[in-house]
């Protein structure tokens, strides 16, 4: 069991129901009293569906408005965590649904889903999305063996074996079969009672479906229209942003980069010449040093021709009994034609 038997009640378990639940290759049943009915080490397969099937239909003769409780392992599902613009909020299943293998390595036709909303950033206009999926093959032999049994599907929760506290409860993922309420009677006298108001409005059913359908759609286009011009001004941004980054990649190779100036200056600059301290910013180099002759720098860096406005950016002076001369030179690089 994946929970004790004491936290059943806190799921919402009525006292006329059975509990199923589903782990990674094992399935479990039990009845209201916690009596175990089915306990099979193996995953639920289509074969082994007929197995749940005739429980259900067993148990539903004692008891015909019975209702099931699943209970499935966090290892079962797939949660993601996805920010969305607010907009979405309206139509948000609808673009979940539409958004599936970007969410998540499979397909809508490949899984059920759920989601919780978990916060509004008001400022900046997004939604924080929890997506809750599962696989269709792990639920499939359970809705065939819920339509061929009678019996009514009244609450899927996600488990945390480790920690029930943090369980996902009453999560969505068959919503056909959650909507309906909580048993099928109920479901029945709904139908009816819909049946009836229907016949009393005969004469203006065409006339309200229409409008109510205009309505619908109506709504749903302008949501849409909403999130189609979010995706636009995002794709414009992100588009921006691309065009930005590849100017700053150009321009970084089209210049060359300081290790390759040392080893330009290394190769040219004569041996009786010292460099005590270089540096580059914004396009210009500085290099002060000794030499002895620091007039004939200048000729020498402009050989290399990588650079431009080549000067002494102070009088060259006497270093001291050594002879050598004390030099400053300032040069700018030259940047590559776009």
């Amino acid at each position: 069991m994946l929970l004790p038997g004491e936290k059943y009640s806190s799921h919402g378990r009525s006292k006329e129901s059975l509990l199923l639940n589903i782990a990674r290759d094992e399935f479990q049943i039990f009845n209201n009293n916690n009596q175990e009915l089915l306990h099979v080490e193996q995953s639920i397969t289509t074969s082994n569906s007929e197995q749940l099937k005739n429980i259900f239909k067993e148990e539903v003769v004692k008891k015909d408005d019975l209702t099931l409780d699943i209970h499935i392992s966090e290892s079962e599902v797939l949660t993601r965590r996805v920010s969305l613009p607010a907009s979405t909020e309206e139509n948000l299943y609808e673009v979940i649904q539409y958004e599936m293998d970007r969410y998540t390595p499979f397909s809508k036709e490949d899984v059920y889903c759920d989601y919780r909303i978990e916060d509004r950033i008001k400022e900046k206009e997004l939604i924080k999305v929890l997506l809750i999926v599962i696989r269709k093959v792990v639920l499939n032999p359970v809705v065939d063996a819920i339509e061929d049994s009678g019996i009514h599907l009244q609450a899927i929760d996600v488990i945390d074996s480790q920690n029930p506290d943090r369980s996902l409860h009453n999560v969505k993922l068959l919503r056909s079969y959650v909507d309906f309420g909580k048993n099928k009677k109920a479901s029945i006298k709904w139908l009816a009672a819909a049946a009836a108001g229907l016949l009393l409005l005969t004469g203006l059913t065409p006339l309200v479906i229409n409008y109510t359908h205009i309505s619908k759609l109506s709504s749903e286009l302008a949501g849409l229209e909403k999130t189609v011009q979010k995706v636009k001004q995002l794709q414009t941004e992100y588009t921006k942003m691309q065009d930005q980054v590849g100017y700053l990649v150009n321009i970084k190779e089209k210049n060359p980069s300081i290790i390759e100036l040392l080893n330009l200056l290394t190769q040219a600059i004569p041996d009786h010449t010292y460099i005590q301290r270089l540096s580059l910013e914004g396009g210009l180099l500085s290099i002060q040093g000794l030499s002895a002759s620091a007039s004939e720098l200048i000729p020498i860096i402009d050989k290399s021709g990588m650079f431009d406005d080549i000067r002494f950016a102070a009088p060259v002076t006497q270093s001291g009994a050594d002879g050598l001369e004390r030099y400053s030179i300032t040069a700018q690089i030259k940047t590559a034609e776009y």
